[in-house]
């Protein structure tokens, strides 16, 4: 209970690829440089409504400089960090992150090519969290990076103090990548439940219709931010939805801060990763479905590391073969 276990090559081949496949999407279209708006007919919609307004690019990378709620890394390094804004600094790091991300999915010189993606990913949404309006959508992906980043530094840490790091019995380094990013994901969704429940205690759930106010107010924001009355109208529907079943958004809303504070349930072994993976999944469509709060990173994550179906998928049709020992997965 609560120990890192063994996954088949293909499992770590699977999580690598799509990992590297959504923290590329998840940066790429917030650096100014190398992607620009005029490169497509036609911007995506879920990518305008998250990283453009109706003012333009020039206008969006002004406020970014600006900084003017630097948090974290910002305060910290606030000139290194503002640097992205140009485009020949963003261009150096989208190519930079493509090719570390690369090097990540072939599982090659790991220690150096999860460091450089971690940095920039989280210089990325530091700067953009900087701006004074905090937004934690992404922030599970940075911890992701960041946890697999250390495992793959725990033999140099070692080295420093002279010592051989010894990987558990049975286990690779690899394993305990995917171990710790698990102990993040679990890490987000505990301090957030918590969170929630030090600030407003079980009067959270009670009040859980009152999001309508939320809602509105956002989508209110995203009209006066590209003047496109679809905003009104949705902020509406799904305020009014709020309202209208006080008692589903209390389940909705109410449910979701358990499965958030039981996250970190997902550690006990592979069962109940995929479990509570998949919990959370519904979670989160539940709530985009009836108020709109999408989390679509989660979502992922929680999919690819958590759920993980083509570990399920070949345990189920190998698992009366004997050369299933070989392929080093038990449920």
């Amino acid at each position: 209970m609560f120990r890192p276990y063994a996954h088949a090559q293909y499992e770590i081949v699977f999580m690598r690829v799509l990992f590297a496949c959504v923290v590329f999407w998840s940066v790429a279209f917030m650096l100014p440089g190398l992607i620009k708006v005029e490169a497509f007919d036609e911007i995506p919609e879920n990518w305008t409504k998250i990283f453009y307004s109706i003012d333009g690019e020039q206008a969006r990378v002004e406020r970014l400089s600006a900084m003017k709620e630097p948090v974290g890394l910002a305060k910290l390094f606030p000139g290194v960090v503002k640097q992205l804004t140009t485009h020949a600094v963003a261009n150096v790091a989208t190519y930079a992150l493509f090719g570390s991300l690369i090097l990540y999915a072939c599982g090659l010189i790991l220690p150096i090519s999860l460091g450089i993606a971690t940095l920039i990913h989280t210089s990325v949404f530091t700067l953009n969290n900087s701006m004074g309006a905090t937004h934690h959508g992404y922030q599970i992906i940075s911890i992701a990076l960041l946890g697999q980043w250390v495992a793959t530094m725990l033999p140099w840490i070692w080295r420093l103090f002279g010592k051989k790091f010894q990987v558990p019995k049975g286990l690779r380094l690899a394993d305990l990548e995917i171990y710790y990013t698990h102990i993040g994901i679990a890490g987000c969704y505990v301090l957030a439940g918590v969170t929630k429940l030090l600030a407003s205690g079980i009067m959270w759930v009670i009040n859980a219709p009152l999001v309508a106010v939320q809602v509105h107010k956002t989508h209110d924001q995203k009209y006066y931010e590209y003047l496109d009355p679809k905003w009104i109208e949705d902020g509406k529907q799904y305020a009014n939805f709020a309202v209208d079943n006080p008692n589903l958004t209390r389940l909705i809303l109410g449910g979701g801060l358990f499965m958030e504070v039981i996250a970190f349930a997902l550690l006990i072994n592979r069962f109940w990763a995929t479990t509570i993976g998949l919990s959370l999944w519904l979670m989160h469509v539940l709530i985009a479905k009836s108020m709109a709060l999408h989390f679509p990173t989660n979502e992922i994550v929680d999919l690819v590391f958590l759920a993980n179906m083509p570990f399920w998928f070949v345990y189920f049709v190998l698992r009366k073969r004997d050369d299933i020992h070989q392929l080093r997965i038990k449920p």
